[in-house]
């Protein structure tokens, strides 16, 4: 009787060619419960599939990387049943009663990650990478474009699933001249499997590319700004037989300067050389960056590809700040003088790779051999003048730093028993620093400079990581699915400061499990829990002991002694989606006490404040976010997101220092195709960074709406986006406290600007052309 309440269904995929299909998801879903599929599998080398299920009604779906989903309802039967004429083509109109569905919403959420879709973001055409992301749930961005990830700002970026020299150097420039027409979606994982690197403590943002062709596509895409900024970028994509090549160019950055003004107070709570000093006055800010990437594939076979890619850029920044520092002393006259800065910054890049990877008859047992190479280099020249009442003081300030990194990676993944799978892998990353830095001096204009002994040194840094790792995942009941993952990695380090003749060296190995548990309560709710422990390893920028002292009474330097951050993070997330609606309301928490901070003192002798980090920090963190993404009707589409967030941190060495409070984010976004190809869509949001050991920063807002209008037939899209356009600049406020001073540091930036843009979609067909995966070394600190 049991035998009589199932039936067996079967089929044959084929192209528009007849030519079969083989390795396509095949997915059954009882009707109106398409949430969670009843059963999977998956075609073979003759296109064909056959599965056993219960009998009734249900929806067959059919997905393969070369083309768009396809679904068709079918009704089981006892016995043998057949669905025949399955043919999937890349035209909008699909055989019988098959339909593509491809539109996906703005916003998903997944067991360990949140997906940004940016190709469905209209104004994203016309944004840079960092516009994007203060979108992103679980992403904030300062007024200065300073990124935190789960309110860390330690974390990773990958680039297409890999590690990039690209963001490696200079996050913050390279997320600003990265084009929003170049991403397909963002992918935030805060939950990262015993696969990827221990490192990056607030998760890993992964930039997914446009790349989809059969024969070829692309496009040309073009903005400029009110404030002079401008960018161009152009995608090529080509499948020829065997062969696939995708590659992509663009530069960014601003016609002239764009001026701000800057201003910092600091007060003193003890005796000493002064009562207040202020520095206030103009900035003007001029940046440029290029980048361009290749990569190349070649089916071997069926089951093997191999892969190689490259890619360069550089990125260029100077600002020019022009000041009137005024000194106040008490009963004493007031001092005026003025300070003129000169920053530059230059950051070349490139990044080698090539990635092996052998399939088998079982689409889930696979084997990648991978290779990374990266070269980066971060030169910094700081020239200043002080027109003091007394002595004039002139200083010129030289770092060159460079990095050559290579990684590799071997990775197994075997399919077990019905739904069980494990993942193993070994894996070596070589990194190989160095830092040459001078500090110049003199006090008169027709005097020679001086080097400065005591700032001028040459910094030699190794480190070397090796890694192993295995993860199961099963699935338990058919309502449990667990992953259980641990990672063994051991670090060897050493440096050596030449003139100094100065010794560092480190050796440490971590142990990192993770578990992530799903229950699906029905079709359309999920709850998830899981445990990570993450590290974050300091780079050379936080090691080298180099003091930039253009302005003599505010110092900063490096700390050659720090060591790895260790954090543990817990979430439980419940997700809600039903057709189109998705909800997710999430709970995350986090602990460490070997932070890596920032913290500042005061010699009341000197009235000097110096800047450095060390590994002093103790917190706790509690985060409740909600998600919500739904369609009102055939035209409008709402997102809203929100974050509350407390935080405690304190300082492990002196347990007066310690700040505590409440922060989060909160912001909205809507999509309105009002007639034919016309649409408005907007979005606009608040934020406020956690609290910092001796740092609080303002709560900031933006809003922006875009306007949209598509022609020939949809190819050429013209865009004006309007941001900010109640304020023509926003004021970032931070303020830096302890028991002996006080600073308030105010940025005003500017904030108001229109954005016009073109983009032109050229080519054919869609398909993935890459199929390997990459190397990620997520482990540094930015």
């Amino acid at each position: 009787m049991a035998q009589d309440k199932q039936g067996k269904l079967s089929g044959t995929l084929t192209d528009s060619s007849l030519k079969p299909l083989a390795y396509a998801t095949v997915s059954l879903y009882k009707t109106g419960q398409l949430a969670t599929a009843v059963k999977t599998t998956y075609t073979n080398l003759k296109g064909s599939f056959r599965l056993t299920a219960d009998t009734g009604k249900y929806q067959l779906t059919i997905s393969h990387t070369v083309f768009g989903d396809a679904t068709t309802p079918v009704l089981i039967k006892s016995g043998d049943n057949e669905v025949t004429g399955l043919m999937l083509t890349a035209s909008v109109h699909l055989l019988q009663n098959i339909t593509v569905t491809s539109k996906k919403p703005l916003v998903e959420q997944g067991d360990d990650k949140l997906t940004y879709n940016v190709e469905n973001d209209p104004a994203a055409k016309s944004e840079s990478a960092s516009d994007i992301l203060r979108k992103t749930p679980l992403v904030t961005v300062d007024g200065d474009g300073n990124v935190q990830v789960n309110g860390q700002s330690n974390f990773k970026i990958l680039l297409n699933g890999r590690e990039t020299s690209m963001f490696a150097m200079n996050t913050k420039d390279a997320l600003k001249n990265f084009p929003g027409a170049v991403i397909s979606k963002i992918e935030v994982i805060t939950a990262p499997s015993a696969k990827y690197d221990a490192e990056g403590v607030g998760g890993l943002i992964n930039i997914i590319t446009k790349k989809k062709v059969i024969g070829y596509n692309g496009y040309l895409s073009s903005y400029f700004s009110s404030l002079g900024n401008y960018g161009e970028s152009m995608t090529l994509n080509v499948k020829a037989g065997k062969f696939g090549l995708t590659g992509y160019a663009g530069a960014s950055g601003s016609a002239g300067n764009i001026a701000g003004r800057s201003m910092s107070e600091t007060t003193p709570y003890v005796a000493t050389v002064f009562t207040k000093r202020t520095l206030n006055g103009e900035r003007l800010n001029n940046n440029f960056g290029g980048y361009g990437n290749l990569e190349v594939s070649y089916e071997i076979d069926s089951f093997n590809t191999i892969s190689l890619y490259g890619s360069t850029g550089s990125y260029h920044f100077k600002s020019l700040l022009n000041q009137t520092i005024t000194t106040e002393r008490g009963s004493q006259p007031t001092e005026t003088s003025l300070f003129n800065f000169e920053n530059r910054s230059e950051n070349p890049n490139s990044t080698i790779g090539s990635d092996f990877i052998r399939k088998y008859r079982n689409p889930d047992k696979e084997l990648d051999f991978r290779f990374n190479g990266q070269f980066s280099k971060n030169n910094g020249f700081n020239n200043s003048f002080q027109d003091n009442p007394g002595q004039d003081r002139y200083v010129s300030n030289t770092s060159k730093s460079q990095n050559h990194e290579y990684t590799f990676q071997v990775d197994y993944a075997q399919p077990l028993k019905v739904k069980q799978k494990l993942e193993t892998g070994v894996k070596a990353i070589m990194r190989s620093a160095s830092s040459n830095f001078q500090s110049l001096l003199k006090y008169n204009s027709t005097d020679s400079y001086k080097a400065n002994p005591a700032n001028t040194d040459l910094f030699n840094y190794h480190q070397e990581v090796y890694s192993v790792y295995a993860s199961y995942n099963t699935m338990l009941a058919k309502k449990y699915s667990t992953r259980l993952g641990l990672r063994a990695e051991h670090t060897d380090i050493s440096g050596n400061f030449l003139s100094s003749k100065t010794l560092v060296e480190q050796h440490y190995t971590n142990l990192v499990p993770n578990v992530l548990v799903t229950r699906r309560f029905s079709g359309s709710y999920t709850l998830t829990a899981s445990y990570n422990l993450r590290l974050q390893r300091p780079y050379i920028t936080n090691l080298n002991p180099f003091v930039n002292n253009n302005d003599s009474l505010n110092i900063s330097y490096g700390n050659p002694n720090l060591g790895p951050q260790i954090l543990h993070a817990v979430s439980i997330q419940n997700r809600f989606t039903k057709g189109k609606l998705f909800a997710a309301v999430t709970l995350n928490g986090s602990y460490t006490n070997s932070m890596i901070v920032q913290f500042a003192s005061f010699n009341k002798s000197t009235g000097v404040t110096s800047y450095t980090s060390a590994n002093i920090g103790k917190e706790t963190q509690l985060g409740l976010s909600t998600n919500l993404n739904t369609p009102l009707n055939d035209k409008i589409n709402v997102g809203l997101n929100a974050l509350v967030r407390y935080n405690h941190i304190e300082n492990t060495q002196n347990v007066l220092q310690q700040k505590e409070g409440l922060s989060g984010s909160a912001s909205a976004n809507f999509y309105y195709k009002i007639i034919g190809q016309f649409t408005i869509s907007g979005s606009g949001g608040i934020s406020r960074s956690p609290y910092a050991l001796i740092n609080t920063s303002s709560t900031l807002g933006f809003y922006q709406v875009n306007f949209g209008y598509k022609f020939m037939h949809e190819k050429l899209s013209v865009t004006m986006n309007v941001n900010n356009f109640h304020s023509r600049y926003i004021d970032f406020r931070s303020v830096t406290e302890d028991p002996n001073f006080r600073i308030v540091s105010d940025n005003f930036n500017a904030y108001r600007v229109i954005y016009f843009g073109a983009t032109y979609n050229f080519g054919k067909l869609k398909e993935n052309v890459s199929k390997k995966k990459g190397v990620t070394n997520d482990d540094l600190v930015q």
